[in-house]
């Protein structure tokens, strides 16, 4: 009893010191989105408080992350001289979105590939509205395009004094540039949640999980469901008939935000049978150096990084009749 009576009062304050995990992991997401370059990143934070302390330090995490960033934005915007309530909360929107879907996904009880499809799908359909009402108007386009050419002016990049013609900025470089982003939005809103949710359960799991269950978590996770084959295969049929019937509008918006969506499911797969092959042969420290080298000679050539592209989603395909990480006989 003694003992006991010697051990609370220190434990007390332990805990009274204790720095409570969703302030720290919300502070560092609000800074990861504000920095611009890591905004890719700033739910990872957030996913592993979910993963690792539950529902209720996750939510309390989110509204943290939400105020580092409303600070960040309304400092922003000050230093602009445009700080105004609706334009704050335009900013916030697209934070808060991301941060109700990783929180949805957490609180859902679906299978987690139904969870991440249906919470894409919504900011898919939620972002497409914005982006087309912003970026996707002629309006908005002839703005950037002034923009680059005062821009451009002001640093002298004029050819002989001659004044830049906005209306061919915005025809040859602004409106491609939003055609890329109008067509493979959704790509990469499913990349940034299935990079966050799994690399956030992954740092979860080195502590909460055996060596066993992590397996088990990493690989479910590479398994892509049977499911989604034939609605991939659908998309990559749509947007055939959209290139070879040179169609454009929504339904080549729509092709291809689902076909790019469905090769990155299926190119993660690809490179995750190449890393189970590897780690089968005892090669298991090379499957980060394959990696770097993948992205590497994707960076470096446009033709090869054309044929990765291809053969990853392929390969990834093929494994659903092929079964590579099935052994025979077993």
């Amino acid at each position: 009893m003694e003992a006991q009576h010697e051990i609370t009062p220190s434990s007390s304050r332990t805990g009274a010191r204790h720095f409570p995990a969703y302030l720290g992991s919300g502070l560092l997401s609000g800074l990861l989105y504000a920095s611009g370059f890591f905004a890719v990143a700033f739910l990872i934070p957030i996913q592993y408080v979910f993963s690792r302390e539950g529902k209720k330090e996750g939510f309390l995490s989110l509204l943290t992350s939400i105020v580092v960033i409303g600070v960040g934005n309304a400092l922003r915007l000050s230093s602009y001289g445009v700080l105004q309530a609706s334009v704050l909360i335009e900013t916030l929107l697209p934070p808060i979105a991301f941060l109700l879907a990783i929180c949805i996904m957490n609180c859902v009880p679906l299978e987690t590939w139904k969870k991440l499809t249906l919470t894409s799908v919504a900011l898919s359909i939620a972002f497409g509205f914005m982006l087309t009402a912003s970026i996707g108007t002629k309006e908005v386009q002839s703005s950037i395009a002034a923009m680059i050419s005062q821009l451009l002016s002001s640093a002298g990049a004029t050819a002989g004094g001659v004044e830049l013609d906005v209306a061919a900025i915005a025809q040859s470089y602004v409106a491609p540039a939003v055609s890329v982003i109008m067509n493979g939005f959704g790509a990469a809103i499913w990349l940034v949640l299935a990079g966050s949710w799994w690399l956030g359960a992954r740092l979860s799991s080195l502590r909460n999980q055996s060596i066993d269950q992590h397996r088990e978590t990493v690989q479910s996770f590479y398994s892509v469901p049977s499911w989604l084959l034939w609605p991939s295969i659908v998309s990559w049929g749509l947007l055939l008939i959209v290139l070879y019937g040179k169609l454009s509008g929504l339904i080549e918006m729509l092709a291809w935000n689902f076909a790019l969506a469905a090769a990155s499911w299926y190119a993660i797969q690809g490179v995750s049978v190449i890393s189970h092959f590897l780690t089968s042969k005892g090669m298991r420290r090379i499957t980060g150096l394959m990696l770097v080298l993948l992205v590497a000679l994707i960076l470096l050539d446009v033709k090869v990084g054309l044929a990765i592209a291809i053969l990853m989603p392929v390969l990834g395909v093929s494994e659903v009749w092929l079964q590579y990480r099935i052994r025979k006989g077993a």
